[in-house]
Protein backbone atom coordinates (compact mmCIF):
# COMPACT_ATOMS: atom_id res chain seq x y z
CA UNK A 1 0.00 0.00 0.00
CA UNK A 2 2.72 1.92 0.77
CA UNK A 3 4.28 1.36 -2.98
CA UNK A 4 1.07 2.26 -4.56
CA UNK A 5 0.84 5.73 -2.17
CA UNK A 6 4.15 6.71 -3.40
CA UNK A 7 3.64 6.18 -6.90
CA UNK A 8 0.26 8.25 -6.96
CA UNK A 9 2.16 11.11 -5.11
CA UNK A 10 4.19 11.13 -8.00
CA UNK A 11 1.73 10.94 -10.71
CA UNK A 12 -0.18 13.90 -8.72
CA UNK A 13 2.82 15.76 -8.58
CA UNK A 14 4.04 15.27 -12.42
CA UNK A 15 0.41 16.30 -13.28
CA UNK A 16 0.55 19.63 -11.40
CA UNK A 17 4.48 20.36 -12.56
CA UNK A 18 3.17 19.40 -16.73
CA UNK A 19 0.01 21.87 -15.91
CA UNK A 20 2.30 24.77 -14.85
CA UNK A 21 4.78 23.87 -17.62
CA UNK A 22 1.76 23.70 -20.27
CA UNK A 23 0.29 27.24 -18.81
CA UNK A 24 3.22 28.83 -18.51
CA UNK A 25 5.24 28.18 -21.91
CA UNK A 26 1.42 28.78 -23.67
CA UNK A 27 0.84 31.52 -22.27
CA UNK A 28 4.43 33.02 -23.20
CA UNK A 29 3.93 32.47 -26.70
CA UNK A 30 4.28 35.72 -28.97
CA UNK A 31 1.08 36.93 -30.06
CA UNK A 32 -2.81 37.22 -28.89
CA UNK A 33 -5.95 35.56 -29.42
CA UNK A 34 -7.32 39.24 -29.26
CA UNK A 35 -5.22 39.68 -32.63
CA UNK A 36 -7.19 36.74 -34.31
CA UNK A 37 -10.85 37.86 -33.20
CA UNK A 38 -9.97 41.80 -34.50
CA UNK A 39 -7.77 40.87 -37.06
CA UNK A 40 -4.26 42.35 -38.41
CA UNK A 41 -5.13 45.69 -38.30
CA UNK A 42 -6.60 46.28 -34.84
CA UNK A 43 -4.98 49.01 -33.05
CA UNK A 44 -3.03 48.19 -29.97
CA UNK A 45 -5.47 50.07 -27.69
CA UNK A 46 -8.44 48.08 -29.49
CA UNK A 47 -6.38 44.70 -29.04
CA UNK A 48 -5.90 45.54 -25.20
CA UNK A 49 -9.26 46.66 -24.59
CA UNK A 50 -9.82 42.89 -25.60
CA UNK A 51 -7.69 41.13 -23.60
CA UNK A 52 -8.69 43.28 -20.41
CA UNK A 53 -11.97 42.23 -21.25
CA UNK A 54 -11.08 39.02 -21.71
CA UNK A 55 -8.75 38.74 -18.51
CA UNK A 56 -5.96 38.16 -20.48
CA UNK A 57 -4.02 40.86 -18.82
CA UNK A 58 -3.88 39.83 -15.03
CA UNK A 59 -1.20 37.76 -13.89
CA UNK A 60 -0.10 35.05 -15.23
CA UNK A 61 -0.07 32.93 -11.59
CA UNK A 62 -3.62 34.22 -10.84
CA UNK A 63 -5.12 33.03 -14.48
CA UNK A 64 -3.20 29.87 -13.68
CA UNK A 65 -5.27 28.82 -10.16
CA UNK A 66 -8.35 29.71 -11.98
CA UNK A 67 -7.42 27.54 -14.64
CA UNK A 68 -6.82 24.48 -12.53
CA UNK A 69 -9.60 25.20 -10.11
CA UNK A 70 -11.73 24.80 -13.30
CA UNK A 71 -9.95 21.34 -14.62
CA UNK A 72 -10.49 20.08 -10.90
CA UNK A 73 -14.68 20.83 -11.19
CA UNK A 74 -14.60 20.04 -14.65
CA UNK A 75 -15.04 23.39 -16.42
CA UNK A 76 -12.52 23.47 -19.11
CA UNK A 77 -13.16 27.43 -19.52
CA UNK A 78 -14.94 29.24 -22.66
CA UNK A 79 -13.27 29.65 -25.87
CA UNK A 80 -12.66 33.87 -26.52
CA UNK A 81 -12.83 32.92 -30.28
CA UNK A 82 -16.60 31.57 -30.15
CA UNK A 83 -17.97 31.60 -26.80
CA UNK A 84 -18.55 27.76 -26.48
CA UNK A 85 -17.26 26.01 -23.67
CA UNK A 86 -14.43 24.02 -24.00
CA UNK A 87 -15.55 20.82 -23.09
CA UNK A 88 -18.00 21.40 -25.52
CA UNK A 89 -15.25 21.74 -28.77
CA UNK A 90 -13.08 19.37 -27.66
CA UNK A 91 -15.38 16.21 -26.02
CA UNK A 92 -16.34 15.04 -29.30
CA UNK A 93 -13.08 14.47 -30.22
CA UNK A 94 -12.34 12.36 -27.08
CA UNK A 95 -13.94 8.64 -28.24
CA UNK A 96 -12.28 9.18 -32.00
CA UNK A 97 -9.10 9.41 -30.06
CA UNK A 98 -10.17 6.92 -27.80
CA UNK A 99 -10.80 4.46 -30.01
CA UNK A 100 -8.19 5.01 -32.36
CA UNK A 101 -5.22 4.37 -29.94
CA UNK A 102 -7.23 1.43 -28.42
CA UNK A 103 -7.99 -0.87 -30.83
CA UNK A 104 -4.49 0.68 -32.79
CA UNK A 105 -2.52 -0.57 -29.98
CA UNK A 106 -4.53 -3.90 -29.49
CA UNK A 107 -4.27 -4.63 -33.42
CA UNK A 108 -0.36 -3.98 -32.56
CA UNK A 109 -0.03 -6.87 -30.07
CA UNK A 110 -2.18 -9.27 -32.09
CA UNK A 111 -0.02 -8.78 -34.29
CA UNK A 112 3.72 -8.36 -32.67
CA UNK A 113 3.17 -11.42 -30.32
CA UNK A 114 2.57 -14.39 -32.48
CA UNK A 115 5.52 -12.61 -35.29
CA UNK A 116 7.83 -12.04 -32.54
CA UNK A 117 7.51 -14.97 -30.94
CA UNK A 118 8.23 -16.91 -34.28
CA UNK A 119 11.37 -14.70 -35.07
CA UNK A 120 12.43 -15.77 -31.90
CA UNK A 121 12.17 -19.31 -31.93
CA UNK A 122 13.11 -19.18 -35.96
CA UNK A 123 15.97 -16.35 -35.73
CA UNK A 124 18.35 -18.86 -37.27
CA UNK A 125 16.30 -19.41 -40.51
CA UNK A 126 14.53 -17.58 -43.49
CA UNK A 127 11.49 -16.81 -41.45
CA UNK A 128 13.23 -14.80 -38.44
CA UNK A 129 14.68 -13.00 -40.72
CA UNK A 130 12.11 -12.39 -43.14
CA UNK A 131 9.88 -11.08 -39.74
CA UNK A 132 12.94 -9.25 -38.68
CA UNK A 133 13.68 -7.09 -41.94
CA UNK A 134 9.98 -6.44 -42.22
CA UNK A 135 9.53 -4.70 -38.79
CA UNK A 136 12.69 -2.89 -39.40
CA UNK A 137 11.05 -1.98 -42.56
CA UNK A 138 7.90 -0.56 -40.45
CA UNK A 139 9.84 1.12 -37.96
CA UNK A 140 10.84 3.39 -41.20
CA UNK A 141 7.98 3.71 -42.35
CA UNK A 142 6.43 7.56 -41.19
CA UNK A 143 3.03 7.24 -40.17
CA UNK A 144 1.48 9.53 -42.48
CA UNK A 145 3.29 7.77 -45.33
CA UNK A 146 1.84 4.38 -44.35
CA UNK A 147 -1.62 5.61 -44.55
CA UNK A 148 -1.16 7.32 -47.39
CA UNK A 149 -0.44 4.12 -49.16
CA UNK A 150 -3.44 2.31 -46.90
CA UNK A 151 -5.87 4.88 -48.42
CA UNK A 152 -4.64 4.64 -52.38
CA UNK A 153 -4.94 0.84 -51.99
CA UNK A 154 -7.90 -0.33 -49.88
CA UNK A 155 -9.98 3.59 -50.76
CA UNK A 156 -9.04 4.68 -54.14
CA UNK A 157 -8.01 1.81 -55.92
CA UNK A 158 -9.90 -1.23 -54.53
CA UNK A 159 -12.63 0.79 -53.52
CA UNK A 160 -13.73 -1.91 -50.44
CA UNK A 161 -13.09 1.05 -47.97
CA UNK A 162 -13.85 4.71 -47.01
CA UNK A 163 -10.85 7.21 -47.58
CA UNK A 164 -11.54 9.46 -44.75
CA UNK A 165 -14.29 10.64 -42.17
CA UNK A 166 -15.93 9.31 -39.20
CA UNK A 167 -19.07 7.85 -37.67
CA UNK A 168 -20.27 7.61 -34.19
CA UNK A 169 -20.72 3.99 -33.35
CA UNK A 170 -24.06 5.16 -31.16
CA UNK A 171 -25.28 6.07 -34.87
CA UNK A 172 -24.17 3.23 -37.17
CA UNK A 173 -21.93 0.55 -35.84
CA UNK A 174 -21.00 -0.83 -39.68
CA UNK A 175 -20.05 2.41 -40.74
CA UNK A 176 -18.38 3.35 -37.73
CA UNK A 177 -15.94 0.26 -38.28
CA UNK A 178 -15.94 0.73 -41.80
CA UNK A 179 -14.21 4.22 -41.10
CA UNK A 180 -11.83 2.63 -38.19
CA UNK A 181 -10.28 0.07 -40.44
CA UNK A 182 -7.63 2.24 -42.28
CA UNK A 183 -6.69 4.50 -39.73
CA UNK A 184 -7.01 1.81 -36.76
CA UNK A 185 -4.50 -0.47 -39.14
CA UNK A 186 -2.27 2.33 -40.02
CA UNK A 187 -1.45 2.87 -36.26
CA UNK A 188 -1.47 -0.93 -35.23
CA UNK A 189 0.66 -1.79 -38.09
CA UNK A 190 3.42 0.91 -37.48
CA UNK A 191 3.12 0.64 -33.79
CA UNK A 192 3.62 -3.72 -34.69
CA UNK A 193 6.96 -2.84 -36.29
CA UNK A 194 8.27 -1.42 -33.20
CA UNK A 195 6.83 -3.70 -30.66
CA UNK A 196 7.71 -6.84 -32.89
CA UNK A 197 11.21 -6.47 -32.21
CA UNK A 198 11.09 -5.55 -28.18
CA UNK A 199 9.03 -8.96 -28.26
CA UNK A 200 12.02 -11.06 -30.26
CA UNK A 201 14.47 -9.78 -28.25
CA UNK A 202 12.29 -10.54 -24.52
CA UNK A 203 11.97 -14.20 -25.85
CA UNK A 204 14.87 -14.95 -26.89
CA UNK A 205 16.01 -14.29 -24.06
CA UNK A 206 13.47 -16.40 -22.48
CA UNK A 207 15.10 -19.19 -24.34
CA UNK A 208 18.13 -19.66 -22.65
CA UNK A 209 16.40 -19.60 -19.40
CA UNK A 210 16.71 -23.16 -17.86
CA UNK A 211 12.75 -23.27 -17.26
CA UNK A 212 12.50 -23.23 -21.30
CA UNK A 213 14.88 -26.15 -21.30
CA UNK A 214 13.38 -27.98 -18.53
CA UNK A 215 9.79 -27.15 -20.63
CA UNK A 216 11.59 -28.64 -23.54
CA UNK A 217 12.94 -31.56 -21.99
CA UNK A 218 9.93 -32.41 -20.29
CA UNK A 219 8.90 -33.01 -24.30
CA UNK A 220 7.00 -29.68 -24.72
CA UNK A 221 7.30 -28.12 -28.38
CA UNK A 222 9.31 -25.13 -28.80
CA UNK A 223 6.15 -23.08 -29.44
CA UNK A 224 3.76 -24.26 -26.16
CA UNK A 225 7.20 -24.17 -24.08
CA UNK A 226 7.36 -20.42 -25.00
CA UNK A 227 4.07 -19.33 -24.82
CA UNK A 228 3.27 -21.58 -21.29
CA UNK A 229 6.30 -20.29 -19.71
CA UNK A 230 7.96 -17.39 -21.72
CA UNK A 231 4.63 -15.08 -21.53
CA UNK A 232 4.63 -14.62 -18.32
CA UNK A 233 8.64 -14.38 -17.76
CA UNK A 234 8.90 -11.63 -20.24
CA UNK A 235 5.69 -9.48 -19.38
CA UNK A 236 7.54 -7.17 -17.25
CA UNK A 237 9.73 -5.95 -20.03
CA UNK A 238 6.51 -6.15 -22.55
CA UNK A 239 3.97 -4.20 -20.31
CA UNK A 240 7.07 -1.40 -20.26
CA UNK A 241 7.17 -1.00 -23.86
CA UNK A 242 3.41 -1.65 -24.38
CA UNK A 243 3.06 1.30 -22.43
CA UNK A 244 5.84 3.44 -24.37
CA UNK A 245 3.57 2.39 -27.31
CA UNK A 246 0.43 3.54 -25.88
CA UNK A 247 2.03 6.78 -24.97
CA UNK A 248 3.67 7.18 -28.67
CA UNK A 249 0.23 6.11 -29.83
CA UNK A 250 -1.35 9.37 -28.79
CA UNK A 251 1.21 11.06 -30.86
CA UNK A 252 0.70 9.06 -34.06
CA UNK A 253 -2.89 9.28 -33.88
CA UNK A 254 -2.69 13.06 -34.33
CA UNK A 255 -1.08 12.24 -37.34
CA UNK A 256 -3.15 9.60 -38.82
CA UNK A 257 -6.17 11.91 -37.80
CA UNK A 258 -5.08 14.47 -40.38
CA UNK A 259 -4.51 11.70 -42.87
CA UNK A 260 -7.92 9.99 -42.56
CA UNK A 261 -10.05 13.63 -41.58
CA UNK A 262 -10.92 12.13 -38.57
CA UNK A 263 -11.80 15.39 -35.68
CA UNK A 264 -10.31 13.87 -32.77
CA UNK A 265 -7.96 15.67 -29.94
CA UNK A 266 -4.93 15.41 -32.23
CA UNK A 267 -6.96 17.54 -35.38
CA UNK A 268 -8.60 20.21 -32.80
CA UNK A 269 -5.37 20.56 -31.28
CA UNK A 270 -3.67 21.24 -34.54
CA UNK A 271 -6.72 23.31 -35.90
CA UNK A 272 -6.62 25.66 -32.33
CA UNK A 273 -2.87 26.14 -32.60
CA UNK A 274 -3.12 28.12 -36.09
CA UNK A 275 -6.36 29.89 -34.46
CA UNK A 276 -4.34 30.95 -31.12
CA UNK A 277 -7.18 29.55 -28.99
CA UNK A 278 -4.98 29.03 -25.84
CA UNK A 279 -8.37 28.11 -24.11
CA UNK A 280 -8.90 24.60 -26.05
CA UNK A 281 -5.20 23.95 -26.70
CA UNK A 282 -4.55 24.38 -22.96
CA UNK A 283 -7.42 21.66 -22.45
CA UNK A 284 -6.28 19.33 -24.86
CA UNK A 285 -2.47 19.42 -24.13
CA UNK A 286 -3.66 18.93 -20.47
CA UNK A 287 -6.08 15.67 -21.49
CA UNK A 288 -2.93 14.60 -23.89
CA UNK A 289 -0.50 14.73 -20.61
CA UNK A 290 -3.12 13.06 -18.18
CA UNK A 291 -3.75 10.38 -20.93
CA UNK A 292 0.12 9.66 -20.72
CA UNK A 293 0.85 9.77 -17.46
CA UNK A 294 -2.35 7.66 -15.98
CA UNK A 295 -0.61 4.88 -18.69
CA UNK A 296 2.58 5.26 -17.20
CA UNK A 297 0.82 5.10 -13.84
CA UNK A 298 -0.98 1.58 -14.61
CA UNK A 299 2.16 0.26 -15.53
CA UNK A 300 3.75 0.91 -12.64
CA UNK A 301 1.17 -0.62 -10.95
CA UNK A 302 0.99 -3.68 -12.67
CA UNK A 303 4.64 -4.61 -11.89
CA UNK A 304 3.78 -5.96 -8.61
CA UNK A 305 0.55 -7.50 -10.13
CA UNK A 306 2.61 -9.64 -12.81
CA UNK A 307 5.91 -10.29 -10.26
CA UNK A 308 5.11 -10.09 -6.53
CA UNK A 309 8.76 -10.03 -6.04
CA UNK A 310 8.43 -5.98 -6.97
CA UNK A 311 6.10 -5.64 -4.40
CA UNK A 312 8.44 -4.53 -1.63
CA UNK A 313 11.05 -3.32 -3.82
CA UNK A 314 11.58 0.70 -4.13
Amino acid sequence: MAAAARKLGVFALSLLLASVLIFAVLNALPGSVAHTILGVDATPEAVAALEARLGLDRPWPVRYVEWMAGMLTGDFGTSPLNGHSVLELIGPGIPVTAWLVGLGIIGSILIALPLGMVAALRRRSWEGVAISAAAELGMAVPVFWGGIILALVFAIELRWLPPNGYVPFTTDAGEWLRHMVLPVGTLALVQAAVLTRYVRSAFIEVLTQDYYRTARALGWTPLRALFRHGVRNAAMSLVTVVGLQLSASLVGAIVVERVFNLHGLGSILIDNVFQRDIAVVQATVMLLVLAVLVINLVVDLSYGLIDPRQRGRR
